[in-house]
């Protein structure tokens, strides 16, 4: 999955509405390695409760359930919200549900149990469609990174950067919070080339320049990191 994927869903929440406890506090720990938050319901009414009360990005969501079924939960949802992206897991490839699903603009309707590579590729999808509904992500006040774009906007004015500066700022924010050290930055932005003396310095200084002094912080020799919000 493409980094700029990896760093939206890094920044995104996911709701997952599953009947059976064991897979879904199994299914969530696994979508916690993807995602920002991860909200888990056992039932639709519960998932409909947290879907209002949290607001997710995403929605997973089980057919068959108590209270509200997967189908009905959906419904609801896309009475108030058009653009969240949902998929379907459901261990029954059961025809109505089906083509009740079809019109519900899904992601995908997937039959359990889900593979890795189903996984990602639904997750990659959801990323693309939240990517093309918003592409602007907050650092802080004043400050946002278009992925769309590849670029800053500060203070409603486009900030343009580098080949180099925006693999670098992408490496950071796909690890918001955590130190990113000199060697992997290096590993990443001269992957079949050997960094040239003082050129990751040269990129730090030059991107900030560009933006807030406070964006990029530094820990000692070892590398760098921007804050979380």
């Amino acid at each position: 999955m493409e980094e700029s994927y990896r760093a939206i869903l890094k920044n995104s929440s996911l709701l997952l509405v599953e009947d059976d406890k064991r897979v879904g506090e199994s299914f969530a720990k696994v979508l916690r390695l993807y995602l920002k938050e991860v909200f888990l319901a056992h039932d639709g009414e519960e998932g409909f409760r947290l879907y209002k009360e949290k607001n997710p990005d995403i929605l997973i969501t089980d057919v068959r359930m108590p209270k509200l079924n997967g189908i009905e939960l959906i419904k609801k949802i896309r009475r108030e919200n058009s653009k969240i992206p949902i998929i379907i897991t459901s261990a029954y490839s059961d025809q109505d549900y089906l083509l009740e699903a079809i019109k519900l603009s899904l992601i995908e309707y997937i039959i359990k149990p889900m593979k890795e590579e189903d996984l990602k590729r639904v997750l990659k999808e959801s990323a693309k469609q939240l990517s093309n509904s918003s592409n602007l992500f907050f650092i802080q006040e004043g400050l946002f990174y278009d992925y769309k774009n590849k670029i800053f906007i500060r203070n409603g004015k486009k900030v343009t950067l580098t080949k180099k500066e925006i693999e670098l700022v992408e490496l950071l924010l796909l690890n918001r919070g955590n130190l990113v050290t000199k060697e992997k930055i290096e590993n990443t932005l001269y992957s079949y080339e050997e960094a040239p003396p003082s050129a990751l310095k040269n990129i730090i200084f030059k991107l900030r320049k560009k933006l807030p002094n406070d964006i990029i912080k530094t820990y000692g020799k070892l590398g760098y990191f921007i804050e979380k919000e």
